[in-house]
């Protein structure tokens, strides 16, 4: 069969025809990319923005980094912006009948965690808040511009099926993108890249000192349609008094450490009221001049910026900055700056980094106590101080462990395994090649499509993970990934990627083996990832489209159960295991009151039955009688015995004749014996 495509995308400057021709029975990939039209122009007009008009406001809520500090900011990324990725949209928007809907509540938060962490790390108040007007606004925005699959802020909105007012005012006052939604647009903002977005307008907004009140509207891909956002920029605090910020300029990226994911080719450096218009720049790495093309200097967006690239990069294209993983100093000097002071120079350094991998300042915390705590008792332990100073609190997390081995060759289905997002086919199908049944991982829509195997590990050194693996037909932006997490998902490792050939692929499984040692002592989860961001993709959910994997095994790993979590705002915990057995306790640092850094390292006990502890309740004189209460607090006793005493330090007598009963067993117990002299001690012993 053959299949016939043809694909028209009308964009804010310019119309694409795409034919596709389809060639073979998978059919040709579908094409999903990020699109940006034009920033949006400076307000002339405040009156209608959110704010209450210009007025200074000190914030002291929101995020801040010191980006000095390599460790810092390598949690600052993993904790903060990695908790804002791969957040459910649960939209309730339908582009085809033009009702813009709502969104979950966590992602409108993480696209708004997004905007204040690149805020912080340009060392600029971190404190933006959601305006739900705006945001209602900027959802009919978004929801006009994926049914019309172009991008406008002003101009003739004839022909636009789903216009509304709403829709036209926010389109005014925000950024626009199609192709992505959510943090992923604001990212795209950031990066900024395309032949029309030399001035990074679209950065400049979201890195605007004077900002305090933003919108998001969003819409998931539809059918043919594309996924939308609009973000509001404009609040009436535009060109008010310019709080303070870390450096006097604002630059992206920002002078210190930064995570490689989050530089981009283009760079900038802003500087408020400055003429940049003859500014030139040098830019060195390790002593080696790096050639720099200056863009186009234009004013008009946010602050007074000038743009350059490394003339090895194309901007219109590259959506990545080189970087050969390991930490790389840039030196940048931007001269000719004029201003109110007069003729100016500043320089700095950038050092891109991975965040994956620790480095000087990382200390991680180290937890005290027994190694053998006894049952149901609190048995007291502590870590070490975390040293960031953001830290709020501590996390602490007790797990049982058992044997973690695994052999799954998809003939139970998904016990094992948990797929997201819901894939609409059947995930378990029968497999191209050979019998038995496979997993199978498909772009049925232009999202990853994950696999995550539902075990907590805890690798040794000799675990490992094996599979088989038949990539069929896939472009090569459709990615095959094997990851692993150690922070409960925050971050996610390569361990195996393989991209698409464009074509048909492979015809056989082929098996792969990979060692998780690198990971021995840490908690893991493992996924499969079918990776697809944007480019070209294969929609067929045949089985000799996409990913199959069949024999998945885990060896010689340990897994972690029942897992119990305390918050404790110090260093202390106390465990209360309910029954013997091994046992893993862990602790990790909170920043900002709720995003969770890396565990330090772990401690493993083993939870033992300790020495029986009584606790004496009351005692009760009633007439000839005395009646001694007394509680088994932990440990397991099978008898008793009632001593007496005349006085202090004098030798204790076992009481033969009292009597013992038992109120609760295992737990609460009676003696009861003869009035004796005036005055009289007892204690309870076992034997």
């Amino acid at each position: 069969m053959l299949y016939w495509l043809v694909i028209v995308k009308k964009l804010t400057r310019f119309f694409v025809l795409v034919a596709l021709v389809s060639i073979s029975a998978a059919g040709s990939p579908l094409c999903a990319e990020v699109i940006l039209g034009d920033p949006p122009p400076a307000p002339t007009d405040l009156s209608g923005l959110p704010g209450g008009g210009p007025h200074p406001r000190i914030v002291t809520g929101g995020f801040n980094v010191d980006t000095s500090s390599r460790e810092q900011v390598r949690e600052f990324y993993n904790a903060v912006y990695s908790s804002s990725t791969g957040i459910p949209i649960n939209s309730t928007a339908v582009t085809t009948s033009c009702f813009p809907g709502t969104n979950s509540t966590a992602f409108i938060d993480a696209t708004l965690v997004r905007i204040n962490w690149y805020r912080a790390m340009a060392g600029m108040p971190a404190a933006v808040t959601f305006d739900a007007t705006e945001s209602a606004k900027d959802q009919a925005a978004a929801v006009m511009m994926s049914e019309q699959g172009a991008l406008q802020h002003v101009g003739s909105w004839t022909g636009w099926t789903c216009f509304s007012s709403d829709g036209t005012n926010a389109s005014a006052n925000s950024n626009l993108a199609l192709g992505n939604n959510g943090p992923d647009a604001i990212d795209a903002y950031i990066l900024d890249n395309g032949a029309n977005n030399y001035e990074v307008g679209h950065r400049r907004w979201i890195l605007y000192p004077q900002t305090q009140i933003m919108g998001t509207g969003d819409v998931p891909p539809e059918n043919t349609y594309y996924s939308a956002n609009a973000t509001w920029v404009f609040d009436a605090n535009y060109g008010g008094p310019r709080p303070a910020t870390r450096t006097p300029y604002v630059s992206w990226p920002p002078a210190g450490y930064v995570p490689y994911q989050v530089v981009f080719p283009q760079w900038s450096f802003a500087l408020s009221n400055a003429n940049l218009s003859a500014a030139t720049v040098t830019m060195s790495s390790n002593g080696v001049a790096v050639p720099v093309t200056l863009q186009s200097y234009a004013t008009g967006y946010g602050e007074n910026t000038l743009v350059w690239y490394p003339s090895s990069v194309n901007p219109s294209t590259a959506t990545a900055f080189p970087f050969g993983g390991t930490d790389t100093v840039y030196s940048v000097t931007v001269s000719n700056v004029v201003t109110s002071a007069g003729t100016k120079s500043f320089t700095y350094n950038v050092t891109l980094f991975d965040p994956a991998t620790t480095g000087p300042g990382y200390s991680p915390l180290l937890i005290s106590g027994t190694s053998q705590p006894s049952v149901n008792v609190a048995n007291a332990y502590g870590c070490t101080p975390a040293t960031n100073p953001n830290t709020t609190g501590y996390q602490w997390v007790a797990s049982q462990m058992t044997n973690g081995n695994l052999v799954d060759n998809a003939l139970n289905g998904l016990t094992n395994f948990t797929i997201s997002p819901a894939p609409g086919y059947s995930i378990v199908t029968a497999p191209p090649t050979g019998s038995g049944e496979c997993f199978h991982l498909c772009h049925v829509n232009p999202v990853p499509q994950l696999l995550q195997l539902n075990e907590l590990l805890f690798p040794s050194s000799s675990t490992t993970i094996s599979f088989k693996s038949l990539l069929g037909y896939a472009s090569s932006d459709e990615v095959a990934r094997v990851q692993i997490s150690t922070d409960g998902g925050g971050t996610w490792q390569d361990l195996f990627t393989e991209a698409g050939s464009n074509g048909a692929g492979e015809s056989s499984f082929t098996q792969h083996t990979l060692s998780l040692a690198n990971y021995a002592g840490e908690s893991a989860q493992l996924r499969f990832d079918y990776d697809f961001s944007t480019g070209s993709y294969y929609p067929q959910t045949n089985s000799y489209v996409g990913w199959c994997l069949e024999n998945i095994i885990v060896t010689n790993s340990q897994q972690l159960l029942s897992q119990i979590t305390n918050s404790t705002s110090s260093t202390n915990f106390v465990f209360t295991p309910a029954q013997t057995g091994n046992y893993l306790l862990q602790a990790r640092g909170v920043i900002f009151n709720q995003f969770s850094t890396d565990f330090g390292v772990a401690k493993s006990v083993t939870a033992v039955v300790g020495q029986p502890i009584i606790m004496m309740n009351s005692l009760v004189l009633s007439g000839s009688q005395t009646k001694i209460n007394f509680t088994l607090v932990s440990g397991s006793a099978s008898s008793f015995h009632l001593l007496q005493s005349g006085q202090p330090g004098a030798a204790w007598a076992t009481n033969g004749s009292a009597k013992l009963t038992t109120n609760v067993p295992g737990s609460s117990y009676q003696f009861t014996t003869t009035n004796g002299p005036a005055m009289r001690f007892y204690r309870v012993v076992t034997p």
